[in-house]
């Protein structure tokens, strides 16, 4: 059985945690407070960049929008219980919460064909991005160049270069996409901020 998810309800509770108005956030991750209204009303999905740019105004790692609030140190998660996002032909699939000093932020994404991470935009974030093709085609471009992979190809760079992803073919493509966080360690924060959880994905 699926598991009830609003990426608007996150949105809404950290916003209102931090004490931003829809307006301070929207120009914080150049967006329009429409976008924003919209997200936390669960009306339309962001795209991945848009995404980013939501944790990244936040300063929080993109899988606090995908998480449960329940820290554990093993994690086993069943198919249909992970909670997904779907927005212009691409799913993105949460694929663990964040054990304790885990710098790793797994994901599932499923592309439909001419699908892709949000048009032209292009993402930067710290640490490493590793990409694992397990169907179909996909093109990243990273910092203007062009990688094609194909099923069972491999991908590893460093995210502060500029780079998207997308799926310019005709058939369905999907891959893992694991982006690393560097000195991803939390217990002092988890210590400190018990009635703040959002506080333990900082750092991002």
């Amino acid at each position: 059985m699926e598991k009830t998810f609003s990426l608007g309800d996150k949105l809404r509770q950290l916003r209102s945690e931090r004490n931003i108005s829809q307006r301070d956030l929207a120009r914080m991750a150049d967006l329009s407070p429409n976008s924003i209204s919209l997200i936390e009303r669960d009306e339309t999905s962001p795209s991945v960049a848009t995404l980013q740019s939501l944790a990244t105004a936040l300063n929080v790692r993109m899988s606090y929008f995908f998480e449960e609030e329940s820290p554990t140190s093993v994690l086993h998660l069943k198919a249909g219980s992970r909670p997904k996002i779907d927005n212009n032909g691409v799913v993105i699939e949460g694929m663990g919460q964040t054990l304790p000093s885990q710098e790793l932020e797994p994901f599932t994404v499923t592309l439909e064909p001419k699908a892709g991470s949000g048009g032209e935009r292009q993402v930067v974030h710290s640490g490493h991005e590793f990409v694992y093709c397990l169907q179909g085609k996909i093109e990243y471009v990273i910092d203007g160049e062009i990688y094609l992979l194909e099923t069972g190809d491999i991908l590893i760079f460093e995210a502060t270069l500029p780079h998207l992803w997308r799926n310019p073919f005709d058939e369905e493509a999907k891959f893992i996409l694991v982006l690393q966080t560097p000195n991803a360690s939390r217990e002092p924060v988890q210590r400190h901020f018990l009635n703040t959880p959002s506080v333990r994905h900082i750092g991002g």
